[in-house]
């Protein structure tokens, strides 16, 4: 089963770059949605900051071009 996107960014929570601390703020905020294709993501940050826009396509960029997913997360649904 591929991996969804919310449950990469938060198996990503503990590294040390823009991509674990914009997994560490999607969960201390608690509403990011637990589903959906880029568009959803998109809608999302688009009001956020402008370094967390920046973080999130990186973030993308590269779940989108990881060959397999991560280990299962301990919340496979998401954050």
């Amino acid at each position: 089963m591929t991996q969804t996107f919310p449950a990469w960014l938060h198996d990503q929570a503990d590294r040390d770059d823009s991509t674990g601390a914009l997994a560490q703020r999607v969960r201390e905020a608690g509403d990011f949605p637990d589903s959906g294709g880029k568009a959803i993501f998109d809608g999302y940050f688009e009001t956020g900051t402008a370094e967390d826009r920046e973080h999130y396509e990186r973030a993308w960029s590269e779940f989108e071009a990881s060959p397999e997913p991560t280990p299962t997360s301990q919340t496979p649904d998401g954050l």
